[in-house]
């Protein structure tokens, strides 16, 4: 999925579980607003906190990361999707701030 979609789905209210795989202090300077950070270099502490009946929408910076996480979601039965381009291609606002699991 692009950037622009999931924008657009979040345009239309369409409820979203982002998880922002990137590092801690990279979600600090900016992410989407709702976004959960879980970074990848942290993925065994936090994975089984995820609710396999939720679909989870993945994205790092430019798509890297969060390809590797969304191949370790998928195998462990996550329905998951990536954000290919990550968030350098995010058309909408961002904020900054926040760490919270």
């Amino acid at each position: 999925m692009k950037a622009s979609a999931l924008k657009r789905q979040m345009d239309f209210e369409v409820p979203v579980n982002i998880v922002d795989v990137r590092e801690r202090d990279e979600f600090q300077e900016a992410h989407i607003a709702g976004a959960t950070n879980y970074p990848l270099s942290e993925m065994s502490e936090w994975i089984e906190t995820l609710n396999p009946e939720e679909e989870y929408i993945v994205l790092c910076r430019s798509g890297a990361r969060s390809t590797q996480a969304t191949w370790q979601m998928e195998a462990k039965g996550y329905k998951v999707v990536n954000i290919e381009d990550g968030l350098m291609s995010w058309p909408g606002e961002v904020v900054k701030g926040g760490n919270a699991q």
